[in-house]
């Protein structure tokens, strides 16, 4: 049967090539890795027939030279892994039909003997060569990444402070164009166990802010440290930054990341602003501690997040403007998120109790509970009331007083 299959071997790996670029999208390449897709099968099947013509062990041989260095260029090209070990299996698949069809045709005195041999040689080799090819790809993924990861950094910090940058350059070499509206975005691990794999999330959620956002070209990741990554995206100018959006996309992903919108601004500019921006918001929601939100929008933050490094005088304004309703206990915590829902919302009691998931005499009452009993006028004094408990709201204790 192999003999068979050795003496057809050209034609059934021409058709194999095409058969593997039809079936399997990310593996249809440009001229000069089709050819290392092909001398990757031709190897493979060739090394799989003297195996079986031999009857070697399979735990003897290795993954032929090309099939190794088919799967790091796949690393180096972000192609999932999960695309060459289909390929595999389609390749194993195509094979059996071929051989099991040439057992039938033989006619031989044991067949299901034969078939059982043969499928166990083959087995055998598919796991070995799969095992070696994956270690390759993880290894190269690894080494490319970081390797790319340093040389975007590098970038990437040109274009941030280096006023004489030379743009086309940096986009040649960060493959992200700068002529268009930019998104910043910070992002950083958040309850996730030892075996998340940091590149995999970072990865998802660039894809999904990308879907999301409905950003345009490549974006542009990079990573700031095994827990951290910054993204870009080029968005149209208008696009909407929605941070309860993407924070319910990111809760029916279940990532374990949490997330700092910057605003959409155009050019080389606009992705400085951006990125200071999508800095502040982060260094805020880092502030607000345990009950900050999973995203946040500098734009929806912009007066607090600006002044996130002036705690000491954040403090003093809370305590000038809001009296005894600045102190860290459970009540006052309760008429303050109250009364900045309901000043948000414009004076609705029916928005605020919706929000807060109340009753709107609830809402009512804690409204006239705050006014009455802390002395506070909602009509000369409604600006700074909504400041200092937007800054209570994201720096708690670090700007009230003790009980």
């Amino acid at each position: 049967m192999a003999q068979v299959m050795r003496a057809r071997r050209d034609e059934f790996i021409a058709k194999l090539v095409a058969t593997t670029e039809a079936e399997i999208a990310q593996l249809e390449h440009d001229e000069s890795l089709r050819g290392l897709l092909e001398a990757s099968i031709t190897e493979n099947i060739v090394t799989a027939l003297h195996v079986v013509l031999n009857r070697i062990d399979p735990q003897t041989v290795d993954a032929p030279a090309s099939a190794l260095s088919y799967a790091r260029r796949l690393a180096q090209r972000d192609v999932p892994l999960s695309a060459l070990l289909r390929a595999y299996r389609l390749g194993h698949a195509q094979s059996l039909d071929l051989l099991l069809g040439e057992a039938v045709r033989l006619g031989l005195p044991d067949p299901a003997g034969t078939v059982i041999t043969l499928v166990s040689l083959t087995s055998a080799y598919l796991d070995r060569v799969c095992d070696q090819v994956g270690r390759a790809y993880e290894e190269e993924r690894e080494r490319w990444v970081g390797a790319r990861g340093m040389l975007r950094q590098y970038w990437v910090n040109q274009l941030l402070d280096n006023p004489r940058v030379d743009l086309l350059q940096a986009e040649a070499a960060l493959d992200h164009q700068l002529s268009g509206s930019h998104l910043a975005v910070e992002s950083w691990l958040h309850g996730a166990t030892a075996t998340t794999d940091p590149t995999a999330v970072f990865d998802r959620l660039t894809s999904l802010l990308s879907t999301v956002l409905r950003a345009r070209g490549r974006p542009l990741l990079v990573h700031t440290d095994e827990a951290g990554a910054r993204i870009w995206l080029t968005v149209r100018p208008d696009c909407p930054v929605d941070p309860d959006t993407v924070a319910a996309e990111l809760a029916a992903a279940a990532l374990p990341v949490r997330v700092a919108l910057g605003i959409v601004r155009p050019g080389l500019e606009g992705f400085r602003r951006s990125t200071r921006a999508a800095a502040r918001a982060k260094a805020l929601a880092l502030s607000a501690g345990a009950g900050t939100p999973a995203v946040v929008a500098f734009g929806r933050v912009a007066p607090v997040a600006l002044l996130v490094d002036e705690p000491r005088e954040l403090a003093d304004f809370v305590s000038d403007t809001l009296g005894d309703l600045a102190v860290d206990a459970p009540r006052p915590a309760l008429l303050r998120e109250t009364l900045r829902v309901f000043l948000a919302t414009h004076r609705s009691y029916t928005a605020t109790a919706d929000q807060l998931m109340v009753h709107r005499n609830t809402v009512h009452y804690r409204v006239q509970r705050a006014v009455d009993h802390y002395h506070l006028d909602l009509d000369a004094e409604a600006f700074d009331l909504h400041f200092a408990l937007m800054i209570c709201r994201w720096h708690g204790p670090k700007v009230l007083r003790p009980k």
